[in-house]
């Protein structure tokens, strides 16, 4: 049927229709705004798994300090980071600027277009500056930390720490894979980070994605019965990116009717899975092992053989080695947060359905290797 348009955004860091689930990030951020230079929800640090939506909270972050009034700088975290950055900051200033002494942000004075050669310092103070004095404010969120160079890092978090200082109207919010986070701001010259509001983005209630998929379904013109509603959010058991690309798959399936029907059914709902599922192993699955060494593989494909919790001391007989040396492997696989530790001696999957998917692709992963 014609005018019927897809409401859900499977694409990574695709804005969703509904952001489902995250409430308190959201409202952490808000009071961060409303509450001055310094409050805590201007230093946020936001993790979790791939596909657990930390790029759509940016993004919707952004969004709500633009609205505010602020501006916006994002970032990935990348070579040149802080050059970039800085460039960012002075591309297009509103006019000659010149900052007030009494705030500190600085003791000089630029003409527009006279970014070339600025310090990221000097950049953001100037800009950071001009936004205080209008009673509006900059926003810099950064993705992918877990990537991101030391130094670059270092640089970055101790120019906001001074501008928060100065009581700059200044936000700062970086995501990434926990594990990797945690990693880089526990490193030396960092400790400014770690005070940084933390937000692990957990599985989101199936309650609340099914009341999503309702709203969103019905107001795009179809209408979804309530065994296709629960199966569907069943099948997403929390995780975000699952949440829009079953949703799409299962919209897709009842539009495929619409003229003879609005209604999406229990069987429309498991087309769709099955036809999330298959692009799920290719977009977050396949992506997770692609490039992993042999051996790490090899203890993913081990851990298949329990239902939930493997014992790594289990993990090893099976590959019959000693459990230490595939240490650097287990760390390897918690960094990428493929699996994760439930308890000393003991880890599971971090990422859905990922034991299905390596079953299933047993034969083909190991041929990768020559096995």
């Amino acid at each position: 049927m014609r005018g019927l348009v897809n409401p859900f955004k499977p694409t990574a860091g695709a804005e969703p229709p509904v952001l489902v689930g995250r409430d308190k990030v959201l409202e952490d951020f808000a009071d961060g705004l409303a509450e001055g230079p310094g409050a805590r929800g201007r230093l946020m640090r936001i993790t979790g798994p791939r596909g657990s939506g930390k790029t759509v909270l940016l993004t919707e972050l952004g969004d709500m300090a633009r609205d505010e009034g602020w501006e916006i700088i994002d970032e990935t975290a990348r070579a040149g980071l802080c050059e970039r950055i800085a460039r960012a900051a002075l591309e297009k200033p509103s006019a000659e600027l010149s900052l007030d002494v009494h705030l500190g942000l600085a003791d000089f004075h630029m003409e527009k277009g006279g970014a070339e050669g600025a310090t990221l310092r000097e950049a953001l103070s100037q800009k950071a500056g001009e936004l205080t004095r209008q009673r509006r404010g900059l926003l810099i969120t950064l993705d992918e930390v877990q990537d991101a160079d030391i130094g670059e890092m270092k640089e970055l978090a101790a120019v906001v720490q001074h501008l928060i200082r100065e009581k700059a109207n200044i936000a700062f919010v970086f995501a990434g894979l926990t594990m990797g986070v945690l990693d880089l701001i526990n490193g030396k010259a960092l400790t400014f980070l770690r005070r940084a509001l933390p937000e692990e983005l957990a599985e989101i209630p199936l309650d609340e994605i099914a009341a999503a998929y309702r709203e969103t379904i019905e107001r795009s013109g179809l209408l979804i019965d309530d065994e296709a509603l629960s199966v569907a959010a069943e099948a997403t058991v929390g995780y975000a990116y699952l949440i829009q690309l079953v949703g799409y798959q299962v919209w897709r399936a009842g539009k495929a009717h619409a003229d003879q029907s609005l209604v999406i059914t229990e069987e429309d709902a498991l087309i769709g899975i099955r036809e999330a599922m298959g692009e799920f192993g290719d977009a977050v699955h396949e992506a997770a092992v692609a490039d992993l060494p042999l051996r790490a593989l090899e203890y993913l494909l081990a851990m298949t053989q329990d239902e939930g919790v493997s014992a790594t001391a289990v993990i090893a007989e099976r590959l019959q080695v000693s459990p230490t040396s595939l240490t650097s492997y287990r760390r390897l696989l918690i960094q990428r947060q493929v699996i994760e530790q439930t308890a000393r001696g003991y880890v599971k999957f971090s990422i859905p359905y990922m034991g299905e998917y390596l079953v299933a692709n047993r034969e083909t992963l190991l041929a990768r290797y020559g096995r």
